[in-house]
């Protein structure tokens, strides 16, 4: 602007922002040539002087997930309040796309990064240290990192899920996990089952327990692999809403009817856990208290006030129609 040729950035950001005394004068100048013009002070200009861009990164592995969704509203209905932007980054659950991202945070200067689902590679664990930004890390706990995170306890709903299966009669259950490069979903969700087996001291059979994806495929195909077991289970318990909907469509097409032949349990409560038919029982875990929590945390590190290590998100069970009673 020619008008504001003779003006420091600095000066025209103290008067737009009222952060530092100006000259009377030189104030009713800027302002009546803003009004005038209509200026718009740019933000990297703006960034500058502030030292802030208030932007904040958030890296999630499927924007097709409705729970990742879910999450960014979460995140959104808190950062938009405070008058920050979002640069959301996909990185499809491949590692070389989430450390190109971790890298792109930290050239963007941003002031701050959300993670949901990472590949804890010590390549990537490196280059979240070397970012030194305020992180939030959600759905994974990190023991013996000092990253804040925002989880369920997986393994206390995982085995309150199987426990539920266990008080309708269910002795022989399946269990479907995560896959186990994601230790929440995988390692710790398979983890809960195991536990509640052996707390009712009933037998493991290591042909029900299958490494499953994030997708209603590999749902699909880790019940079909159940299946061919020579015996059959009475339940199983999937680790993601998505896989179930996989294992509901297996067992539609080969006639195997639920809850009557098997009962199926859920982890997620996603919206298409009422939409399926039957309806879904499933553990609650709301990815928009998620977004909420990390964004929360987030901006006390930003703000510099204390933060807790882990943030845990309650649970509950949702009782639809895929589980019923064992009769003897």
């Amino acid at each position: 602007m020619a008008q504001l040729a003779n003006v420091s950035i600095a000066t025209v950001s103290r008067v737009l922002n009222n952060s530092k005394p100006v000259r009377p004068e030189l104030r009713e100048r800027v302002l009546k040539i803003v009004q005038e013009t209509g200026f718009q002070p740019n933000a990297i200009a703006r960034s500058l002087v502030s030292k802030e861009t208030r932007i904040i990164g958030v890296m999630i592995p499927d924007i097709s997930n409705n729970f990742y969704s879910n999450l960014i509203y979460g995140i959104d209905s808190v950062i938009s309040e405070y008058d920050y932007s979002m640069f959301l980054a996909i990185s499809d659950e491949v590692v070389d796309k989430e450390l190109k991202y971790l890298r792109l945070f930290k050239e963007k200067q941003i002031d701050g990064v959300i993670i949901a689902s990472i590949h804890f590679l010590e390549g990537n664990i490196q280059t979240l240290q070397e970012i030194q930004v305020p992180l939030v890390v959600t759905g994974h706990d990190l023991p013996g990192y000092q990253i804040p995170t925002v989880n369920v306890n997986n393994v206390q709903a995982s085995y309150d899920a199987t426990a539920y299966l266990i008080s309708q009669g269910h002795t022989k259950i399946a269990c479907i996990s995560g896959p186990l490069w994601d230790p929440p979903c995988g390692l710790d969700r398979m983890g809960g089952y195991r536990k509640a087996m052996r707390a009712h001291d009933l037998p493991i059979h290591e042909g029900f327990v299958v490494e499953g994806e994030f997708t209603a495929k590999s749902g699909y195909e880790a019940m079909r692999r159940i299946c061919e077991e020579k015996i059959r289970p009475t339940a199983v318990f999937v680790a993601t809403d998505l896989m179930a909907v996989g294992v509901l469509n297996y067992l539609y097409d080969h006639g195997i009817r639920v809850p009557e032949d098997i009962s199926v349990m859920g982890f997620d409560n996603l919206e298409l856990a009422s939409l399926s038919r039957p309806m879904l029982t499933t553990v609650h875990n709301d990815p928009f208290m998620y977004g909420k929590a990390a964004a929360e945390q987030l901006l006390r590190q930003i703000r510099h006030e204390p933060v807790e290590r882990m943030s845990a998100v309650p649970h509950h069970l949702v009782i639809r129609q895929t589980v019923s009673a064992l009769l003897e």
